[in-house]
């Protein structure tokens, strides 16, 4: 029951903001996939939600598609590689996280 009400508030605070979710569980496995759009229909983010939390990579796109931000949880909490990027493409930074702390980062910055 927690978990059904965790995840109703992550849709309801998902989807306040003219933004549409597919919700997919692809493999019956429990682990949804996840695509929220934005109202022009454009993909604003990707990832998987297990138990009503994020799980697996995210990627976080730009109003144009490009990829933002590449991140990695376990179960709720920020875990491993995530990277940053900027408009062209190219990565600004990296940070490693290990259960929700970040253990590295580094700054590459790419100016046009």
């Amino acid at each position: 029951m927690k978990n059904l009400l965790t995840l109703t508030f992550l849709l309801i605070g998902l989807t306040s903001y003219s933004q549409s979710i597919s919700l997919e569980d692809w493999n019956n496995d429990g682990i949804l996939e996840c695509v929220k759009y934005s109202d022009n229909g454009s993909k604003l983010e990707e990832g998987y939600i297990l138990s009503g939390k994020y799980h697996g990579k995210w990627t976080t796109y730009d109003d144009y598609g490009n990829i933002k931000v590449i991140a990695n949880f376990n179960n709720g909490k920020r875990d491993g590689l995530w990277k940053f990027y900027n408009d062209s493409g190219k990565v600004t930074h990296k940070v490693t996280y290990v259960d929700n702390r970040r253990t590295s980062a580094s700054i590459t910055r790419y100016f046009e």
